[in-house]
Formats: C-alpha cells, sequence, structure tokens
C-alpha cells in the first residue's frame, strides 16, 4: 500500500488480486495486531497510523533481513560470483571526492554486486540506516550516537579556507576569526556539519560574519568562490588535487576544528559480507576483527 501511494486499485493490481481482496486482507492485518494501521479519510486510505508507522518499518526489516538471510549461501564455495545490490547512504563530499577510488577498487572484488549510494544530510543517513532501507551509512555523528546505531571512525576531515586568486587574505602573514569575519562569506547549509562548525567558530567568539550564499553542493560553493563572490571552509579533500587556477587554499586548522567521518550500520541488523568488504577497503588501516567488533558483527572470512 504505501508504495502504490494507498492506492487500492493499484495495490490490488500489484499483488494480482481485486480491490476487496486487498481490503479483507488490511482489515485482517489490523485484527491480528489489535491496532488500526492506515489512516482513513471516508472510505479512503490516506496515511499510516502511528502504530502503521512503526509496523511498517518492522516488516521493511523483515523483508530485508530475509534477502540478506538467502544471500548467505550465494558466491564464496558455490561456484557463482556474489550478487546484490549495497545501498549506502552518505553526503555529496564523500561520495564525489573519497569514494570513487574506494568504489573502483569494491567493484573489480565484486563485480556483480550493484552500489547505490543515496546522498542526503547526517539526520536523513541516520534515519534511513536506523529504519533498514540503508546497509551502511558514512557521515559525521552528533554529539552522541542515536540509539540502534553502531559507529567506526573512518577518517578525519580537516579543513583548509578557499579564496580566489589574488585574494588579499593571501598576504595576511596570521590569519585570525576578526580578519575572516570582515569578507563575505560562502557557507554550507546548516543541516550539514560543515556549516554548523563555521557558524558555532565564529558565534563562539562573538562573532557574525557576513553571510552572501549558502549551499549543499561543494562543488557549486568551488564555483562562486573562484568567481570572487564569497570565501569558504571546505574539507580539504574537496581541494586534493584541484588543478583550478582561479582558486587557492589557505591553511587554518587551528581556527576550524576538523570532524570525523563515521562508518554506521544498524545494531540489529546482519551486514551482508560484500557490504563488509566495503567497509574493509574504506578503512583499509584497520584490521577486519576491529572492524567487525566495533560493528558487532561475527568476524567473517577476509
Amino acid at each position: 500500500m504505501v508504495a502504490n501511494g494507498f492506492n487500492v486499485s493499484r495495490t490490488a493490481d500489484a499483488l494480482f488480486t481485486t480491490q476487496p481482496g486487498v481490503s479483507k486482507m488490511i482489515r485482517a492485518l489490523e485484527r491480528e495486531l489489535g491496532v488500526e494501521v492506515f489512516l482513513r479519510r471516508g472510505n479512503r486510505l490516506v496515511g499510516l497510523t502511528e502504530a502503521g508507522q512503526e509496523a511498517w518499518q518492522l516488516a521493511r526489516r523483515i523483508l530485508q533481513d530475509a534477502s540478506t538471510l538467502r544471500q548467505l549461501g550465494q558466491g564464496e564455495g558455490h561456484g557463482a560470483p556474489t550478487r546484490g545490490t549495497l545501498r549506502i547512504g552518505t553526503t555529496h563530499i564523500h561520495a564525489r571526492y573519497r569514494l570513487l577510488d574506494v568504489t573502483e577498487r569494491f567493484l573489480r572484488a565484486h563485480p556483480y554486486v550493484q552500489i547505490e549510494y543515496v546522498v542526503g544530510t547526517p539526520a536523513e543517513i541516520h534515519a534511513s540506516v536506523r529504519d533498514g532501507s540503508l546497509d551502511i551509512g558514512l557521515s559525521t555523528m552528533p554529539d552522541s550516537v542515536p540509539p540502534g546505531i553502531l559507529a567506526l571512525k573512518a577518517y578525519d576531515m580537516k579543513r583548509c579556507l578557499v579564496v580566489p586568486t589574488g585574494h588579499p587574505l593571501l598576504d595576511v602573514a596570521e590569519i585570525t576569526l576578526e580578519e575572516l569575519a570582515r569578507w563575505p562569506w560562502i557557507v554550507h547549509n546548516e543541516s550539514l556539519t560543515s556549516g554548523a562548525v563555521v557558524q558555532r567558530t565564529f558565534q563562539a567568539h562573538g562573532l557574525q560574519p557576513r553571510i552572501v550564499m549558502r549551499a549543499m553542493d561543494v562543488d557549486v560553493m568551488k564555483a562562486y568562490i573562484a568567481r570572487g563572490i564569497g570565501i569558504a571552509v571546505l574539507q580539504q579533500m574537496a581541494m586534493d588535487g584541484d588543478a583550478c587556477p582561479r582558486l587557492r587554499r589557505i591553511e587554518v586548522g587551528n581556527l576550524f576544528p576538523s570532524s570525523a567521518a563515521m562508518v554506521i550500520v544498524r545494531s540489529d541488523h546482519l551486514l551482508k559480507k560484500f557490504a563488509f568488504d566495503f567497509v574493509r577497503i574504506l578503512i583499509p588501516r584497520t584490521k577486519p576483527k576491529a572492524i567487525a567488533e566495533a560493528l558487532n558483527m561475527a568476524v567473517m572470512r577476509p
């Protein structure tokens, strides 16, 4: 029903049954659970009740775990290549700059596995990992780990100041926050960790930078910086290997703290073997046993 927009007719077609048959199944489900699952407006179904939302999430988990269970016998020891889909939630910065090489290495090892990257905010990623719609999340974490989530540090994300070529700040010997607050700024949306870090850093010193633009996409920010519209603090990975002649990087690690990128999984979810391999490729300096212990998994064969 949810996948079909609560349309009984489309649901009946998808299930190869009739509308009365679907209605009968719904009534039987609600009798079995002892609660109303669907919100109704007259004779129409328009959504899920609070109990229905919980039932829907539990049902999705059961289906996904059943799919994972069926895949346990695939691949190793059976002469067939591993097949499946790996759903990863992350932010644009990781997908664009960190995961390119990781993806290439992973697909060489698992050519019949399909990767689906879902780009969102850290809050959206955490929620999707918790409800089971994502196998893995890669993002920063809030101060406390959300319930139902296990997290393992993947790498540090250091920050740098990015300015256009010829900017006066390139000639300043010792840059201060007071000096930076004088210039127009392009910042990440505050739903992203980098945006919040920049704002908090200035506020902690009683300063308010002149923000002329907010953006979700670091490549968009770089294009506007190059045109001289503003300056920005970006993750260093977005500048590593960047040969754009109109951009210059200034080290300001003493002013803006780094963040940690975390691998997150649902605590009660059986992680697929190839998903574990993806994590191993992402953080190669961490031993497989340490990864397994941190993610509360049985140790898998290398």
